[in-house]
């Protein structure tokens, strides 16, 4: 859980480029409701325990046999015309982007605004 609140602690740095964080986990909404309280996190997380939205995304793991599906690791960038211009996908789940090259990648994909240099 480290990830997420790394991802809070950099928010303003987020918010200053107009990104928004939202989380998906196939966790229950009741258990989300308790990580984003116990965390005091300050973006979303959202709840696929059908796998909807990460089998979309080609993200479904599966586990050992008896144990229950999972996604892989994934961070995105999408645009607001729903274009993925960024993606960091990995089988190990301790293996994740810090906020920092997060925040690397955004500067990369987003052009920069008219009327600066």
């Amino acid at each position: 859980m480290w990830e997420l609140q790394g991802l809070r602690l950099q928010s303003a740095e987020f918010t200053r480029r107009d990104t928004e964080i939202v989380g998906v986990v196939v966790d229950s909404v009741e258990q989300n409701a308790e990580v984003v309280r116990t965390l005091g996190l300050d973006y979303r997380i959202l709840s696929d325990p059908q796998l909807t939205v990460i089998d979309a995304y080609g993200l479904r793991h599966e586990p050992e046999p008896g144990q229950p599906p999972i996604a892989h690791p994934a961070s995105f960038l999408i645009d607001a015309g729903g274009i993925v211009r960024w993606r960091d996908v990995t089988a190990n789940y301790r293996l994740r982007p810090r906020p920092d090259s997060i925040l690397a990648a955004i500067d990369r994909v987003t052009p920069p605004a008219s009327g600066t240099n």
